[in-house]
């Protein structure tokens, strides 16, 4: 990409997996890191059909996808483009300490800077710490922001609360879900 168009210059590095099919379920495309999640080598799947790619057991290493479908000419000129994310972070993928990564997933989760330090046995202190160092080194302005990178780049696994419905439909407040097991 080029910066004169207005674009952010992205390196290799920084590239989520992806990869890509016709419309006729043929991989046309597979990018490096795709090639180092899914355990593949490109050249051995391109032409291949998107099945063959699956049935290795693949869909275990993938925790989610974002489709953008393109429009051809025809049918067979339609392109998807499949960007991954992984069920395992690679540890050396994320850029903090092993107590700044534990301290956002717990926020991630949803508890206050006070309830971690209670929880990890650090000072309230010690916790706000770690929050400003794991902001800065991910260049983030807020904590929302830093538990949205967290969660968009695998580094936190969001659990849901116990009082949610079984259906995942709509919430229950703590009561109902007591009363729901009653």
């Amino acid at each position: 990409m080029n910066q004169s168009a207005g674009l952010p210059k992205v390196s290799p590095a920084n590239e989520p997996p992806a990869f890509a099919i016709d419309g006729r379920n043929r991989i046309v495309y597979m990018n490096p890191g795709a090639e180092v999640l899914l355990g593949v080598r490109g050249h051995d799947v391109i032409g291949c059909d998107l099945t063959a790619l699956l049935s290795r057991g693949l869909p275990r290493k993938i925790a989610g996808a974002a489709l953008l479908r393109i429009p051809g000419s025809g049918p067979s000129s339609e392109r998807t483009v499949y960007l991954l994310r992984s069920t395992n972070a690679h540890p050396g993928s994320c850029p903090l300490s092993r107590r700044e990564h534990e301290v956002v997933a717990l926020l991630a989760d949803g508890f206050a800077a006070l309830n971690i330090a209670a929880r990890l046995n650090l000072s309230h202190a010690t916790v706000r710490n770690h929050i400003q160092n794991a902001l800065r080194r991910l260049e983030v302005h807020s904590q929302v922001e830093l538990v949205a990178l967290a969660l968009r780049r695998g580094w936190a696994d969001r659990q849901e609360p116990p009082w949610t419905s079984r259906d995942g439909a709509l919430p229950l407040s703590p009561a109902a879900a007591i009363a729901a097991r009653g």
